[in-house]
């Protein structure tokens, strides 16, 4: 699953921040708390595109049922390289109706591509999984998957798949069965399939507890399988939110914590701790490395546990996270 497509970093910024956010932010302006229109939101990507700060973004997130709707913005995609794409699938309530809907939605994804050839690519699908497999021991998920896998190889070979469960207090009884599935599936064909973490919303129920994404993070990194997250992360730290009424968390803590748990096996109880960290001073940048308190990690190795492993996050704003980088002198 290579992170790929991305200009030159335009700044003098760390190797060791750019390796940490290059291609991170999948760009969600459709989505809350922006909701923007899909013509004032694709324009948005295009231009992101074309600033010194593109190569932290990645894809632009639209349902799938809404790739037709892209048609009128055609003149937007003639620009190089490729517009990226990643879609949010329908879904179903158990296995076969999941089955249904996600052929229906690669056949979407074949016609968007036959109406702009070389001009667009969708990477990649996020998707909740069907209500009846969580739960499920690993046989029945593994089944699942290769029938999705099927699907795929008929239709969309590339594609990446990223399947979300809730990170609730059912997540240590369903993740074990779900991520050796995963894990067995992608040993044997490849890097395709990976877990969506939802890391917040609009609402304060809507993020999950720090222990409950702590074990999400180490659970993946154990077995192996990718994740990509998705809302609350418009900012490089943890902090309050009062339109939201709670903390959100941030992206240096997630995949800070993500970099540093792939190079010293951190526990459990340290993954939170970096979650929970608020303290600008505790994240460092050198030419040499990230660090966080005592723990650091190379460049080299931010870069092999991104492509590997920490993949991207979805994001209604591209200008927050920037911003903020700005004004912490990181860019």
């Amino acid at each position: 699953m290579p992170v790929e497509h991305t200009p030159s970093p335009a700044t003098l910024t760390s190797p060791a921040l750019r390796a940490l956010v290059t291609s991170i932010i999948d760009y969600a302006g459709l989505f809350p708390p922006a909701r923007l229109p899909l013509e004032t939101a694709i324009g948005n990507y295009a231009r992101y595109r074309t600033e010194p700060d593109a190569w932290m973004l990645a894809r632009f997130i639209i349902p799938v049922g809404r790739l037709g709707d892209l048609a009128p913005y055609a003149n937007l995609f003639a620009e190089n390289p490729p517009f990226r794409f990643a879609v949010l699938g329908a879904g179903g309530p158990n296995a076969e109706a999941f089955l249904q809907a996600f052929e229906a939605d690669l056949e979407t994804i074949q016609a968007f591509h036959r109406r702009h050839p070389g001009q667009v690519q969708v990477e990649a699908m996020e998707v909740r999984l069907p209500t009846a497999l969580l739960g499920a021991d690993a046989d029945i998920a593994r089944a699942f998957l290769d029938a999705v896998g099927r699907l795929c190889t008929a239709s969309a070979p590339g594609l990446e798949l990223f399947f979300e469960a809730p990170l609730d207090e059912t997540l240590r009884g369903v993740a074990p069965a779900l991520l050796t599935a995963m894990a067995a599936y992608n040993h044997e064909h490849g890097p395709r399939v990976g877990f969506k973490m939802r890391t917040g919303g609009t609402e304060p129920d809507a993020f999950p507890t720090p222990s409950s994404l702590a074990y999400a993070l180490t659970a993946c990194l154990r077995a192996g399988v990718p994740f990509k997250a998705t809302a609350g992360l418009h900012h490089p730290l943890r902090r309050y939110d009062t339109s939201v009424g709670a903390p959100m968390y941030g992206f240096f803590n997630l995949f800070g914590a993500a970099v540093l748990v792939a190079e010293h096996s951190l526990d459990e109880a340290t993954v939170r701790a970096i979650l929970l960290d608020e303290d600008p001073a505790h994240f460092r940048f050198t030419p040499d490395a990230f660090a966080w308190t005592t723990y650091t990690v190379s460049p080299e190795t931010i870069r092999r546990v991104r492509q590997a492993f920490a993949r991207s996050y979805g994001s209604c704003s591209f200008d927050e996270p920037r911003e903020d980088l700005q004004a912490m002198g990181l860019l």
